[in-house]
């Protein structure tokens, strides 16, 4: 026998212990975790004719189906590209869409073992940084990814603290946050963003404060506000403007590769406003490497970084790639985060005490994840698959604290597959 909800719990330590290595040895574990959950979701249904269960899974499948047949009727790649970057992109909703509805419970034990594993993970990312640039080049090829690592370990560290009661103590929330301290070796301007975010809700945040219209609340929310756009605006100029950070220079924009793949992508969207340009077309790493003829199109297979000798900059951030699935796919992805943030808002509606943390684990994890994807693809990567998971773990407490009626039909916590093994 075969119980489904420890297999969730062993592939997410598995891949949280994998994260850091996968960034330069095990680039496959992102794909092992995705579709290691999607085969257990499938054992489960032809073993137990548990179908109906994995809706949300279905759908999520069905969507990225249509878009394929979509893509097949464009001109801008083979099949053979559409299907690989199908596969890419549908990789981050399975965690989530799989644990949502199996529900895992987490054992203390379990909890240790997640402790343990962020704890090391943050020392050796410190190391690394001690070290110096050439050292994390070869191990983890690029410093953004101590930050990243620094944040995802400070996320589940704090998970595995909440106690029965909802409550974290000083001692844990003291070794988040320093988690969080560390990570700042990164020099990434969109990680001092998210830091400051995350400080505000550790420390700061009380439940109802954005929904009471009190002037002290209103100033809060704009000082927060105005503190990630200073620490961060150096870096939206330099990415979005004139590549140095000072003023904006119209005759250099198309040696910007960035700037240059988000305003062709408004151009592609605004060209085919429904369903976008399909599958490997535009912005994604798969339309890079199996070169899409969109480019030649838009007359930016020559801008530095996205001609299809030199294509490195094609795939370096995630938001250009919406302009593959256009306005429906766009309404689409985001009616995915409103869901995801209607249950976390749902289990402190119901008990503040015992949402609170939860409520403020999920917002930070969002939060982080809209700010990468502004300059990063960490969402279809190792990182993003950990930080889905642990959005599935923490809205499947909502389900099963509060009974949330939107979710996918329950499921015991303890699932066993009728297969012999």
């Amino acid at each position: 026998m075969i119980r489904t909800d420890r297999i969730c719990i062993m592939i997410f330590l598995g891949s949280f212990i994998l994260m850091l290595p996968s960034f330069a040895f095990l680039k496959f574990a992102d794909e092992l975790c995705a579709y290691g959950l999607l085969a257990l979701a499938l054992a489960d249904c032809f073993a137990n004719g548990n179908w109906d269960r994995y809706s949300l899974l279905w759908a999520i499948m069905a969507v990225m189906a249509f878009y394929a047949f979509y893509s097949l009727t464009l001109p801008y790649n083979t099949p053979a590209a559409i299907a690989k970057d199908w596969l890419i992109q549908l990789k981050p909703f399975i965690p989530f869409a799989v644990i949502l509805t199996i529900r895992p419970s987490m054992t203390e034990t379990d909890k240790r073992i997640a402790r343990i594993t962020a704890i090391v993970t943050v020392a050796v990312t410190a190391i690394l940084m001690i070290a110096g640039n050439h050292v994390v080049r070869k191990l983890i090829v690029h410093i953004t990814y101590c930050g990243i690592s620094c944040f995802v370990s400070a996320m589940i560290y704090l998970f595995c603290s909440i106690d029965r009661k909802g409550e974290i103590t000083r001692t844990d929330m003291f070794t988040a946050i320093a988690m969080l301290t560390i990570g700042l070796g990164c020099t990434r301007a969109k990680y001092y963003g998210i830091f400051v975010l995350a400080l505000y809700f550790l420390l700061f945040y009380k439940p109802g404060i954005f929904t009471r219209r009190s002037t002290m609340s209103m100033l809060t929310v704009a000082a927060v506000g105005a503190l990630v756009m200073a620490v961060s605006w150096h870096k939206i100029q330099y990415y979005f403007l004139s590549g140095e950070g000072t003023d904006f220079d119209i005759s250099v924009i198309e040696s910007y590769a960035r700037p240059v793949m988000y305003a062709t992508g408004v151009l592609v969207i605004a060209d085919r406003l429904l369903l976008g340009s399909g599958l490997a077309s535009f912005g994604s790493y798969v339309s890079g490497e199996s070169y899409s003829a969109l480019y030649h199109e838009y007359g930016i297979d020559k801008v530095y970084g996205l001609s299809e000798s030199m294509h490195e900059f094609i795939c370096d951030a995630f938001y250009p790639s919406l302009a593959q699935f256009g306005l429906i796919g766009i309404m689409l992805f985001a009616a995915f985060w409103i869901y995801i943030y209607r249950l976390l808002l749902h289990m402190l509606r119901s008990d503040p005490q015992l949402g609170r943390y939860y409520y403020i684990i999920g917002v930070i994890t969002i939060c982080f994840i809209g700010i990468e994807s502004i300059a990063s693809t960490t969402l279809v990567q190792s990182p993003g698959m950990v930080l889905m998971m642990l959005l599935a773990f923490i809205c499947a407490k909502s389900a099963c604290l509060f009974g949330v009626p939107s979710l996918p039909k329950p499921i015991d916590k303890i699932r066993k597959l009728k297969i012999i093994t």
